[in-house]
């Protein structure tokens, strides 16, 4: 069954589908406004909000805010993520209204207590020390600042904490009133609640929200830096961490760069990664391949933690299989099977109601329509041997290869 796009008066858009054999509803607003959207001297705004956007509205405290879904055994949660916003209630279906209500009231009508400001402040500053002190977080967020160098996709979700001290009470107003408007957010909806109903709740709590215009006018971010770093630390085990630029989600080759990622290096325990090098030389507990697509651009890389003295003979096994795949196409048989692996991972996952929500309202801000799930198994099912080699020819370029390593001093 096909979700429902609905389109209030106001611009607001929902997004809906009816599944009957749940008790549950899941439901939020997803904004197109992350981290790389933060101002250059507010890093780590868009996250700040979503930590304060429960910290009190016109009518309601934190207590009150937390407690309202929670007292009938509700769920209420929010994230940022390098481009967008997801604020997201799930709860028994019957409290369809309830969510709905609370939802609208803490992302428009948000007061930002002064006193929550300076606390949340103190939150943040221990987040961010929590992430750098986790050598695969660090050394992450230090491999998108040589990614994207000078732009908002290389700056950290968190934000610093100088740019956090710095941030005010009218400075988050502002960022609301300028990031939350109505071309730039969706309401997803999901669960065993009918389309009258639906109807009956968006008259109510959405409807009247003003009609606004905002879009976000995003940069195409810088050439990555091409070298080397070595940071050398009180680290148990070498980190490192290898990798370049690849397409968008909007990019024709982008389901090539899905399958080469999860052959290579994905979560499945089969990948070339693990079985060619965990697996047959024991040089590695974890490594692992990814590649995160945004709206106009994209990365890929390979992550490793080992012994200080075998980063070097796992790079060059690392290489070896890039190598391969950009020289060796693969036969009509491991084509299927890698076409096979995919396709049942993103069924199994399509499953998680929550989830689904979430990608057909995040599909409508990026793609002004909702992908179905056969899109995506017909778009692998189309991918030929060749497809996957000109990929990995693109997407594997040695020399466009940046590389960074945490290491133990000394």
């Amino acid at each position: 069954m096909l979700p429902e796009i609905i389109t209030l008066p106001n611009g607001l858009q929902i997004i809906y589908q009816h599944v009957p054999y749940t008790r549950a509803v899941h439901c939020g607003f997803i904004i197109e406004s992350g981290s790389r959207d933060d101002k250059s001297e507010q890093w780590g705004m868009s996250h700040f909000v979503e930590h304060m956007i429960f910290k009190g509205t016109a009518r309601r405290k934190t207590f009150h805010i937390v407690n309202y879904l929670e007292a009938v055994g509700g769920e209420l949660d929010a994230y940022t993520t390098k481009e967008k916003t997801y604020l997201h209630a799930s709860l028994v279906s019957e409290y369809f209204d309830r969510a709905v209500e609370l939802l609208t009231d803490i992302t428009f009508h948000s007061i930002f207590p002064e006193k929550e400001i300076v606390k949340e402040k103190q939150v943040i500053f221990e987040e961010i020390d929590m992430y750098r002190g986790i050598p695969d977080e660090a050394i992450e967020e230090d491999f998108d600042l040589m990614m994207f160098p000078e732009h908002g996709l290389g700056h950290p979700i968190l934000g610093t904490k100088d740019s956090i001290q710095q941030f005010t009470q009218q400075q988050l107003l502002d960022h609301i009133r300028s990031s939350f408007t109505s071309d730039r957010i969706v309401f997803g909806v999901i669960g065993n609640v009918t389309r009258k109903e639906v109807d009956r709740v968006a008259a109510k709590y959405l409807a009247h929200l003003p009609l606004t215009t905002g879009k976000a006018i995003r940069k195409q971010p810088l050439l990555p830096q091409l070298d080397r770093r070595v940071v050398e630390g009180d680290h148990e085990q070498a980190h490192v961490l290898l990798g370049g630029r690849a397409s968008s989600v909007c990019d024709d080759r982008h389901f090539s760069f899905l399958v080469l990622n999860n052959l290579l290096g994905g979560p499945a325990m089969n990948s070339r990664l693990t079985l060619n090098i965990r697996e047959k030389y024991g040089l590695a507990y974890n490594i692992q391949s990814f590649y995160r697509p945004y709206s106009d651009t994209g990365m890929w890389g390979v992550y490793y933690a080992c012994e200080n003295g075998s980063v070097e003979r796992i790079r060059k096994l690392v290489m070896r299989e890039l190598k391969d795949l950009r020289e060796n196409p693969l036969g009509s048989v491991r084509l299927n099977q890698v076409k096979r692996q995919l396709i049942g991972q993103l069924t199994l996952g399509n499953e998680h109601l929550l989830n689904q929500m979430l990608g057909m309202a995040s599909d409508m801000l990026t793609f002004e329509r909702v992908r179905h799930h056969q899109e995506f198994v017909d778009d692998i099912e189309s991918l030929s041997a060749k497809d996957l080699q000109d990929a990995a020819d693109d997407m594997f370029f040695q020399r466009a290869i940046t590389d960074i390593i945490y290491r133990k001093a000394g």
